[in-house]
């Protein structure tokens, strides 16, 4: 298969069977062979057609004589891709975006809507596009168009930051987020790492808020399974959580919200590989990418058993010095990675998700014990699911207290904001993904 014909099947399962597009794109990728720069130009196509789905059914809309409720999906999706590659895609000859969408349309339906396709790339390309103007009396309804969020997501960020804030948002979770990678301290150094990538042609540029990040640019999926026991992929916003419970070798800790292993192994990093990680998560399936991970980066404290986090376990009561809450969320802050979140039905229902970090909290409580630390972070941008959350919880549990962050490997500006107990990241100032953590103190 072409590399566009492997982008329409991805866009394809995404929607046809309800699924995750980075999980779906991985597993097209895994079961195919690709060169890098396939794999790069069938990514840029099927995460740059989510995160600009709505402008671009605007634009289709605006050139066609069809409503799109009557386009077949197959067909809305040939059109958004060779949209995008018209308008985002300045490498990608027109003509050549048009021809291979034909091509793919001929393919697909056996040339029945080939000349539509044709018809409305090559009015899109008379065009430019379609006009916003008249959209702008409405900000809602214009940013929604101009940025491809639904309203009523648009309409949150409008109410909670403000019109100006409000853009400033939604345009940078659009922007493609850097390759951002934590070094394996219980093998290699960032310095040493980053010589061993320069060396393999990559080059590096060190986070400014951890001093175990580095950014990588030009490493290819080949690449990255090379070195892959050095470093672990992971925002340096992500980083923080570990770090910001700061747990010490021979430490009992406890990750309730365990799976992929990102921040569980990084404990474990930190902890060198001495102590005790019980680590659990909803889903037995994805406790199994923590066991690989650790294996994959040499650690061997992790013990991991599938469990219910908002369901109280009497034997774990003040067990831990230490307990990660990673709880889930509504994921705003990692829009910029993960798209296709922006069209989850009911993204602003937040009664349900507010429920469930507030009973994680209220059974985790009891496994720390009296001095010991909870930390407590998400993915999100939405302060009811963050300080609101917080401020809730210390309202009910005066044995709580939130306790300044003062670990040396919190560097930069961060290490300042860090001493106020919690941090807050927003891609806008922050340059990374949305993010909040909160340290918090037992104090009996």
């Amino acid at each position: 298969m072409t590399a566009r014909q492997v982008a329409l099947e991805i866009l394809t399962k995404t929607e046809t069977n309800h699924g995750y597009l980075n999980l779906v794109y991985m597993e097209v990728l895994k079961a195919n062979s690709f060169s890098p720069l396939d794999a790069a130009f069938i990514k840029e196509l099927v995460f740059g057609v989510y995160r600009n789905k709505l402008y671009l059914d605007y634009i289709i809309r605006a050139n066609s004589s069809l409503r799109l409720k009557k386009i077949e999906p197959t067909v809305l999706n040939i059109l958004r891709l060779g949209v995008y590659q018209i308008l985002f895609m300045d490498k990608i000859p027109d003509h050549a975006a048009v021809s291979e969408a034909v091509s793919l349309s001929k393919k697909r339906s056996r040339g029945r809507t080939a000349g539509f396709v044709n018809a409305v790339l090559r009015s899109v390309l008379r065009s430019g596009g379609a006009d916003l103007s008249p959209l702008k009396k409405d900000a809602v309804k214009y940013f929604s168009v101009k940025f491809s969020y639904p309203e009523e997501l648009t309409s949150f960020f409008v109410n909670t930051f403000g019109k100006s804030r409000a853009e400033a948002l939604l345009a940078a979770g659009n922007e493609t987020p850097p390759l951002c990678v934590r070094v394996n301290i219980l093998k290699t150094t960032r310095q040493e790492l980053a010589e061993k990538l320069h060396r393999a042609g990559i080059e590096t540029k060190e986070t400014p808020f951890t001093d175990c990040g580095l950014y990588l640019f030009g490493a290819s999926e080949q690449a990255r399974r090379e070195f892959s026991a050095l470093f672990t992929v992971q925002d340096q916003s992500s980083q923080l959580a570990a770090l910001s419970l700061s747990p010490e070798p021979g430490d009992t800790v406890l990750d309730l919200c365990a799976a992929p292993g990102g921040k569980t192994t990084h404990l474990a990093e930190l902890m060198e590989n001495c102590g005790q990680i019980y680590a659990s998560d909803l889903y037995e399936k994805r406790l199994h990418a923590v066991n690989e991970a650790a294996k994959r980066l040499g650690i061997t404290i992790i013990k991991t058993k599938q469990a219910d986090a908002a369901e109280p376990n009497p034997a774990l009561r003040q067990i831990a010095d230490k307990v990660l809450l990673d709880v889930p969320c509504s994921g705003l802050g990692i829009i910029r990675r993960k798209p296709d979140i922006k069209y989850k039905e009911h993204i602003t229902d937040f009664d349900e998700i507010l429920s469930v970090q507030q009973q994680i909290l209220n059974t985790a409580k009891e496994y720390v014990k009296p001095g010991g630390i909870l930390v407590y972070s998400t993915c999100t941008i939405n302060p009811s699911e963050n300080l609101g959350r917080v401020h809730a919880f210390l309202k009910e549990n005066p044995n709580f207290e939130m306790d300044a962050m003062k670990n040396p490997h919190i560097t930069g500006e961060m290490a300042q904001r860090a001493k106020a107990g919690f941090i807050e990241l927003f891609p806008d100032t922050d340059n990374s993904d949305g993010f909040f953590v909160c340290r918090l103190k037992k104090l009996r």
